[in-house]
């Protein structure tokens, strides 16, 4: 045969081994005459490439080309440039939201109180009631934000919880009547003027807003406001409960929840005390630290992670973390710990006390640097009530320097008749809030209002508020990843003795306007920037994902969570958080997407502290990619940007041009280049008319030659310029027009050569397209054609068919990526599995392996923290029956009229089981602690393999099968300068399939369905840096006020009763 190989005899070969095992060459290998066959793969790769591409037509050398330079790029000095940027642009809001802030406090100095004001006097405009089709055409649509907006108004939400402020204005308690709602509209009207003044002063300004303490929000400029189809119209909402507000309206906290176990709350009251607690949690922000404890006569931490040091027991010796960061991650573990719970057994207050009391005595001398929020101190008691009064543990701990400040507030949960004097007496003795809480409708208000009033920051003597910087989080308005800048705003009227807190403003930043500032083509199509703030959270980078609904928290993705996990990125992120600026160069991976990896050597970090803000910014590039293409903006001047087969980056050409996909896009920005006005980046837009230009023979001799052979021929460049044929690959290719998202684009950085881009349906082939001149060389773009699977395999058949001792049903011949994938093979199938974009080790052969083994491949788990799984249904816990649901307005207002009308605890229990109960309906949108899932999703992690290229040298070695005891020859060869490895395998007709899988992880990401008890996340972060928000305001937190003695006459209860009964029938009958 070719190649001097002799002959194999059929018992030589068998079917492939279990063992997996490595073996050694065999002498009947001819490694050379394999080696040969590789790299003529190279030179038909690169042929195949060339030929249907066309990019020999291209001419690289442009020494001759006076409009095109090659320049150094420092990113130091870049990093510095980008970071003056944001500083700016920050300050501009800054000041904008000071304005909108005195313009509220003097609001309150001069409004006068009217009781009788009414709604058709407010007359104010609800979000909701604005329809994105007006058709009275007062709304326009505002380039800048993306909608349809109304300029001379904001808008005004109120949560489901309020009612609107008016529907039902004498059954609330005081704090919510009709009148403080609509007074508080009336005051804060008078902000519309700054809001409109500092808008059009700023024209990178977008939504700002203000949120009362009484629950209704502004929002500038008025828009439409959109409810989730899944949460069947009722919206759940309310900004108080939003980072932006709790920053801004409450100072950081250490916290310690302590839960009633005891046998009393056992069933609806167990229950409604789970979500209380939770939908408590969930409140809290990443400057808070939290630990919940579970009492009766005995106490003890809900997750036995952290029960070993308080009650000195020999389980997890080594663990000291009382009190935990108040991240996503963490609260989910304390939710699941607190599911859990049982309950049992008679209540102890006084253990209860003291084990909280020495959690924070131990707290203060084992935690380490920036642990704790070293601020307010908190307990969170929730009990069905009790009449233990602790006085010894009060006179004890109110002596002790770490303890005498800590504040307790107290929640009397579920419908029932015991006493609850005690817990109010807890609460006003330490200066705390009581609150009462008897059915599920009211968790999310009672939560909110008990501390937020007492726990504001008290006003600064010297007038100056302090900014509060928020993490990542989903903005309702335009459910886009934002950050927000907040302040509290005072009451200074006169006849307040103090200045108590009536709301938090506020304005958006969009993380898309951060990522605008970027020197996107200077860093190259693998470098990016990334921000993040004092606790190490993500606030940009290209990892992090939309969240899946803005009734979600703020996800906390850390930097350890998208980068390699290392220790110099752990020392990269300590830096970033302590304010250093350091330019470091590593090695590590490129992350092209989900399944691909590149090792690279020489991976640069350049950052710095954004100043005034707690935020750090760093950019990334790769070392040979230090230069940029500039451009001599006077010789372009006359070209006019063509519109045909062409999409663009979603960058910031120019000012507040919004990016799209369409041609509607490229008209916008060719009319901007053109207005004076309209701030363009110069660099950009002479790179894109210049990419124009080296790309339109290309496009002109696609369109005179195409072929059934491929889908589509493309290049893309790196200045955001993208062009295809035919018209309708047009989706396909916009997806990859992001150069941060198109693996062909930033693979072209890295390989020399062709790359490889595998998929079910074929491959994309791609080869650099690189720019000379003098001594420098930089990457332009790439060009590459997408082949049919058929087409791709013909061609390779052709290719390999004068190899004779390559006989198509004696070998298994295979071109895979660098991640595994089959790009193309010598058989469309293998014992019924279609091979084409196949990942190899879903061959029911173990060469996966022997090929990881043997080092050719290497493998990583990656963690994924941000993905979306199928909603799995909750486990009830033997506490008692839990129906999830979202409350209609019918049962809110009964609700409501119980927590009123009933002259006792005891007949308020028996009308919301009786009645209340049967009329929940069950809904799946409403999950237990009230954040809302889409479409049947939920937040969830998940993980998945890489396989990457290790070693370099060629493998001949040799695998066995079950039911073998000969060992079956396989050959392996790296394409040079590609990412594809050509595999060989010897095969047998004569024998059945090996039936032996690889045991490897797959690429196919898997849900973690265990999280570890003791999985915190605990890592090193710096405290807020201005601690004045620590001098809490005095409020009384209830304990001056006088129950109200309301008279109900037995006809009205019957009436209540009768119509809440025929309510039941109906439903009844129409189920």
């Amino acid at each position: 045969m070719a190649g001097g190989r002799a002959p194999i005899s059929t018992a030589a070969i068998f079917v492939f081994i279990c063992t997996c095992l490595v073996a050694p060459s065999t002498a009947s290998l001819d490694v050379k005459a394999f080696s040969t066959l590789a790299n003529k793969t190279t030179e038909w790769l690169e042929a195949l490439h060339a030929r249907t591409t066309h990019s020999n037509l291209l001419d690289t050398n442009m020494n001759d080309d006076a409009i095109v330079s090659i320049k150094p790029v420092y990113l130091p000095t870049m990093v510095e440039e980008m970071a003056k940027k944001i500083q700016d642009h920050f300050a501009s809001k800054r000041n904008a939201l000071q304005e909108i802030v005195v313009m509220l406090e003097d609001a309150t100095t001069f409004y006068i109180w009217n009781d009788d004001l009414r709604l058709n006097t407010s007359r104010p405009l609800l979000m909701k009631d604005i329809r994105d089709l007006d058709p009275s055409n007062i709304s326009q649509f505002d380039e800048r934000l993306g909608v349809a907006v109304r300029h001379n108004v904001s808008g005004i939400h109120v949560p489901l919880e309020v009612y609107e402020g008016w529907l039902w204005p004498n059954i609330r308690e005081h704090r919510e009547q009709d009148p403080e709602i609509l007074n508080g509209l009336q005051w804060s009207a008078v902000v519309d003027q700054v809001f409109q003044e500092n808008y059009e002063k700023d024209p990178t300004l977008m939504w700002q807003y203000f949120a009362a303490q009484t629950g209704f929000m502004r929002v500038y400029p008025a828009t439409s406001w959109y409810v989730p189809p899944s949460l069947v119209d009722l919206d759940l909402y309310d900004a108080r409960l939003r980072p932006w507000y709790i920053q801004g309206s409450v100072s950081p906290k250490d916290m310690i929840i302590l839960m009633d176990r005891s046998g009393s709350v056992h069933g609806q009251t167990f229950t409604i005390m789970k979500w209380a607690v939770k939908t408590l949690i969930d409140t809290l922000g990443e400057n808070d630290f939290v630990n919940v404890a579970a009492f009766n006569s005995t106490t003890e931490w809900v997750n036995n992670c952290t029960l070993c040091e308080v009650n000195k027991t020999s389980e997890n010796k080594d663990c000291n973390q009382l009190l935990v960061q108040a991240t996503a991650n963490n609260k989910k573990i304390l939710f699941r710990a607190i599911d859990q719970l049982e309950d049992g057994g008679m209540a102890s207050y006084s253990n209860a006390l003291t084990f909280a009391y020495e959690a924070f005595i131990q707290f203060e001398g084992t935690r380490k640097e920036g642990e704790g929020a070293n601020c307010l101190k908190t307990i969170m008691l929730f009990s069905d009530g009790g009449t233990e009064w602790p006085e010894e543990v009060f006179k004890n701990y109110s002596a002790n320097n770490y303890t005498k400040s800590v504040r307790i507030f107290t929640y009397a949960v579920g419908p029932h008749p015991i006493p609850t004097a005690v817990l109010k007496q807890m609460a006003c003795t330490t200066g705390g809030m009581y609150s009462v809480i008897t059915t599920r409708s009211s968790i999310r208000t009672k939560i909110q209002e008990s501390y937020s009033s007492v726990l504001s920051p008290a006003q600064p003597q010297n007038g100056f508020h302090t900014d509060q910087y928020t993490t990542t989080y989903t903005s309702a308005v335009t459910e886009e990843l934002t950050v927000s800048i907040s302040q509290p705003v005072y009451n200074n009227s006169d006849y307040t003795n103090t200045s108590s807190l009536v709301g938090v403003a506020g304005i958006d930043v969009p993380i898309k306007t951060l990522k605008n500032l970027s020197p996107f083509e200077d860093i190259g199509p693998n470098g990016y920037a990334f921000i993040i703030n004092n606790n190490g959270f993500l606030i940009l980078h290209p990892g992090l994902q939309k969240q899946l609904s803005y009734l979600s928290g703020p996800p906390h993705i850390d930097l350890l969570d998208v980068e390699e996990d290392t220790e110099i990125m752990t020392l990269i992120r300590d830096g970033m958080i302590t304010g250093k600026s350091e330019t470091v160069q590593i090695p590590g991976k490129i992350r092209i997407d989900d399944h691909h990896h590149i090792p690279h050597n020489e991976i640069q970090f350049s950052y710095t502290p954004i100043p005034n803000t707690p935020y750090s910014l760093g950019l990334v590039n790769l070392k040979n990619s230090d230069h940029m293409v500039v451009q001599k903006p006077e010789t372009l001047k006359k070209i006019t940007l063509n519109i045909s087969l062409t999409l663009l980056a979603p960058w910031e050409y120019c000012k507040n041009q919004l990016p799209g996909t369409d041609i509607d896009q490229l008209m916008k920005l060719q009319a901007s280049m053109k207005d004076k006005k309209k701030k363009c980046n110069d660099n950009l837009i002479q790179g894109l008319l210049w990419s124009q230009g080296w790309t339109r023979q290309l496009l002109q001799k696609w369109q005179l030659d195409h072929s059934q052979d491929f889908f589509s021929r493309s290049v893309f460049t790196r200045f955001g310029l993208s062009r295809f044929f035919p018209n309708s690959v047009k989706p396909d290719v916009a997806r990859w027009r992001d150069p941060w998202h198109n693996p062909a684009l930033r693979r072209g950085e890295v390989n020399k050569g062709v790359s490889v881009i595998p998929h079910p349906k074929g491959a994309y082939i791609s080869a650099p397209v690189t720019v000379k001149k003098d001594k420098s060389q930089v990457l332009a773009g790439v060009v590459g054609v997408n082949f049919t699977a058929s087409a791709l395999r013909h061609h390779f058949l052709e290719h390999i068919k004068d190899s004779e001792w390559l006989n198509q049903e004696d070998y298994l011949l295979l071109l895979l990526d660098d991640g595994g994938l089959i790009v193309t093979a010598n058989r469309k199938e293998f014992f019924g599995v279609t091979l084409q974009g196949r990942f190899i080790g879903d061959l029911p052969i173990p060469i996966l392996n022997n090929l990881k083994d043997s080092g050719v491949y290497k493998m990583d788990i990656v963690v994924d923290r941000q993905a979306l799984c199928e909603q799995k249904k909750l486990i009830e816990s033997s506490a008692g029956l839990r129906s999830h649901h979202v409350p209609n307005i019918f049962t809110l207002v009964i609700n409501l009229l119980i927590e009123v009308f009933s002259w006792t605890e005891y007949l308020r229990y028996l009308i919301y089981s009786g009645v209340l109960a049967v009329l929940a309906p069950s809904v799946d949108a409403w999950t237990e602690w009230g954040i809302t899932q889409i479409g049947g999703l939920e937040d969830c992690t998940k993980e998945r393999a890489v396989y990457y290229f290790g070693d370099m040298h060629p493998l001949s070695s040799s695998m066995k099968c079950t039911n073998a005891s000969d060992k079956i020859p396989f050959w392996a060869h790296r394409l040079p300068n590609t990412n594809a490895l050509l595999v060989a395998i010897e095969m047998n007709p004569n024998f059945p399939e090996c039936g032996v899988f690889s045991d490897l992880p797959s690429i196919h990401a898997q849900r973690v369905e265990e999280v570890e008890s003791c999985a915190y996340q605990a890592r090193f972060r710096k405290r807020p840096a201005s601690q004045a928000a620590c001098n809490a305001t005095v409020g009384d937190g209830g304990c001056n006020r006088c129950p109200q003695q309301i008279e109900i006459s037995v006809v009205l209860l019957l009436l209540m009763l009768a119509f809440s009964t025929g309510s039941v029938n109906s439903i009844y009958h129409n189920n």
